[in-house]
């Protein structure tokens, strides 16, 4: 984790009204949040998501639902990880594909392709009708350094990630990818790739979001073994032959960096 500032800042944290769950049907949902004005820099952001939190554009959250903690945090240690038999295939499967990192500023071509995605893969759903602002609230407003890695064949665009980048980690923030291209699992070669873009750089981690066992939205990330997940405030790795824990811990503590 990157060096402490030499002045401590208490972080003030508030909770979310109670909400539909995006991932558990019929589950009510709250969130710890950041106040939308504290000065939250790179070096704070990248200790935060460490203790479990994620953001949404510029706004820093946490899962805090009161009987429910099956959103836990997760990453992979980049010198730990080694792809599958089934990965590797896909690496393989998808050799000419070219992984090239871009701003991540607004791009009309990626705002296009996330719209097709949403309707494909989420249809219905609140994010299918972002207007452009919307998508650059969600995804082109960071808290540091981010860049959006393009997955092309030629040049064709078949997917964008956008990646959050920090001193020893790599955060993924959002994959999204042509429809028509699903045959390639496109998601999982797009994490595969930040793996190795991280491993490549000397960084420790890729963190990528909440496991959610119950949910198929998210409990694709078991497959990336071993899997490091946040459980009782701790980081604990999980080979391929242990099954996973299901439910994590609340935030037990102020947060002072």
């Amino acid at each position: 984790m990157s060096t402490r500032p030499s002045t401590q800042q208490q972080l003030a944290l508030y909770v979310s009204s109670p909400q539909s769950c995006d991932y558990l049907t019929q589950q009510q949902s709250r969130s710890i949040f950041i106040a939308p004005d504290t000065n939250i820099t790179a070096e704070i952001y990248e200790q935060l998501i460490a203790r479990g939190f994620r953001r949404s554009g510029k706004h820093v959250y946490r899962p805090h639902c009161e009987s429910c903690h099956s959103c836990i945090s997760c990453r992979v240690n980049t010198s730990d990880f080694i792809p599958s038999r089934s990965q590797k295939r896909i690496l393989t499967k998808n050799k000419r594909l070219s992984f090239i990192a871009q701003d991540a500023s607004f791009s009309e071509q990626h705002y296009q392709l996330y719209l097709r995605y949403q309707t494909y893969k989420h249809p219905g759903g609140s994010m299918e009708a972002f207007s452009r602002n919307e998508y650059r609230s969600f995804l082109c407003e960071s808290l540091g350094n981010s860049i959006a890695f393009e997955t092309r064949l030629g040049d064709q665009l078949l997917a964008v990630s956008i990646t959050d980048v920090f001193e020893q980690s790599l955060s993924a923030v959002y994959t999204f990818f042509d429809p028509d291209f699903s045959p390639l699992s496109l998601g999982t070669y797009s994490v595969l790739q930040q793996i190795k873009q991280a491993k490549s750089q000397h960084k420790a981690h890729v963190y990528l979001g909440y496991y959610v066992q119950d949910s198929i939205k998210m409990n694709y990330k078991a497959n990336f073994r071993p899997l490091e997940m946040l459980i009782e405030g701790q980081w604990e790795a999980y080979p391929k032959a242990v099954n996973l824990p299901d439910k994590s811990s609340p935030l037990g503590s102020s947060l002072t960096f």
